[in-house]
């Protein structure tokens, strides 16, 4: 009975590759987990190598229901470049699909907070029948006394992500060059990839510092099948999530996730059986894990510049005297007395003065009043020097989500910038950047530690 049930399931999932959103292309639930597995511009995109595997189990308790296992890798190569790979080996009744990948991603930035990213992927494709365990009810059938058969293939895939701020729009389109390759079956046509569309649109919402909020649209579809997924999905302090997602034509669908020291990423999501198969399913599992590796870059404050100041040989006639006497900076004479124009080092010195003494109000991008004599003392030099141009890097400790402390540190440094421009700095000299916690430059696990990761680096970019 079990191989009866195999054999119709396998036939009704022919019907169903060959006609709607099927088995050419990966099925999961855990895609937000995991974008790059639906297009390959996301490759790169967050900037960290990023390795993920996730195993599917379709429609429990059918004998011979699709089982799927994914694999794939992406990582960032210099600024701009991304590269990626995949391997699938998805199973279904008498069919086995086993397909590898390579991707390449370019992205580039555009006025402010804009951002787009292209990629291009290409591959091997095979699809494997093998009826041996099927019950044969005609003695002359082509498939069943054809034995093991393969179909090979090539694979591509394109696609576009625009992202600003929280908001993420991508398109791809997979199996791009539709081709077919024959089975060696008497008076039978081939396999032919299909080519399939894939649309995202999501948007998180910061709702606290430790808790946010992405509602989600998937779109799917193949000639005139369409399939929808919304979904709305929580992050609590990069830690926990978990989410709820209605699939058209099937139902709803729970996801779970644990992220360990955001790193190791754990999830599981299960999918309620469709309404015709509901009295005989299980509904359909998802496992999925994931790890996540991210450079931790050092202060880039270029250190062997900074050269310490002995007091003992100070003199008057440098601008030195700003330690402690910071009023005579925009004053070029006094009784006749010139003060000395302040040199690269000095500005350098000032800028690691202003940051090492710079303090925000809990949780706010609002500065100290204790932080403004810093830079004050800074301002006064760059209006001396106003041929300078600096640079200005916000960064955060790792408390939060990834979401809330890049938001943080782009305000954090926004103020600073405000602050030199009021204070009478042109804008123009100023560039920004700002990194949340990726760029620690000590550990986290100390508060000591996370006071010296809540900053803003300083430096000149045209010495």
């Amino acid at each position: 009975m079990k191989r009866l049930v195999k054999l119709t399931l396998t036939l009704a999932a022919m019907t169903f590759v060959s006609t709607a959103i099927a088995q050419q292309t990966r099925q999961t639930n855990m895609y937000r987990h995991n974008l790059y597995s639906i297009n390959p511009a996301y490759a790169g995109k967050s900037g960290c190598t990023e390795i993920n595997f996730s195993h599917l189990n379709q429609w429990v308790k059918i004998d011979g229901a699709p089982v799927t296992n994914f694999f794939s890798a992406n990582t960032r190569l210099g600024k701009s470049i991304g590269v990626g790979a995949n391997v699938l080996i998805d199973r279904i009744g008498m069919f086995q699909q086993i397909s590898a990948s390579g991707s390449v991603s370019y992205g580039f930035n555009f006025l402010r907070d804009h951002s787009i990213r292209l990629g291009l992927s290409g591959g091997y494709f095979q699809m494997r029948l093998d009826p041996t365990d099927a019950i044969a009810f005609d003695a002359n059938d082509a498939i069943i006394n054809g034995g093991v058969q393969s179909s090979n293939s090539v694979q591509t895939e394109a696609g576009i992500l625009y992202a600003f701020k929280g908001l993420e729009l991508s398109f791809a389109s997979k199996q791009l060059l539709e081709t077919r390759s024959n089975f060696n079956y008497p008076n039978l046509d081939g396999y032919g990839l299909k080519r399939h569309f894939v649309g995202y649109a999501g948007y998180s919402f910061i709702l606290n510092k430790r808790l946010s909020m992405t509602p989600s649209v998937l779109y799917r579809g193949v000639k005139n099948n369409n399939q929808l997924d919304v979904n709305v999905d929580l992050n609590y302090n990069d830690f926990i999530y978990g989410g709820v997602g209605y699939r058209t034509s099937v139902g709803l669908i729970g996801r779970v996730g644990v992220n360990i020291r955001k790193m190791f990423f754990i999830g599981y999501a299960y999918e309620v059986p469709m309404q015709n198969i509901a009295s005989y399913s299980a509904g359909s599992h998802e496992i999925t894990v994931g790890l996540k590796l991210c450079k931790k870059k050092k202060d880039e404050v270029d250190e062997k510049n900074l050269t310490a100041v002995d007091p003992a040989k100070a003199t008057v006639d440098t601008v030195t005297i700003v330690e402690t006497i910071v009023d005579t900076l925009v004053v070029e004479k006094i009784d006749t007395v010139f003060v000395k124009e302040p040199t690269n080092e000095d500005v350098k010195r000032a800028m690691t003065r202003a940051s090492d003494h710079l303090a925000f109000e809990y949780d706010k991008a609002i500065i100290k009043k204790g932080s403004y004599g810093d830079l004050e003392s800074l301002t006064n030099l760059l209006l001396v020097r106003d041929e300078l141009k600096i640079k200005l890097e916000g960064h955060t400790d790792s408390n939060g989500t990834e979401e809330y402390n890049m938001r943080l540190s782009k305000n954090r440094v926004k103020a600073v910038k405000d602050f030199l421009v009021a204070n009478g700095v042109e804008a123009s000299r100023i560039k920004t950047a700002y990194f949340g916690e990726s760029k620690p430059i000590a550990d986290n696990k100390t508060e000591e530690g996370r006071a010296k990761n809540r900053r803003v680096d300083m430096e000149i970019i045209n010495p």
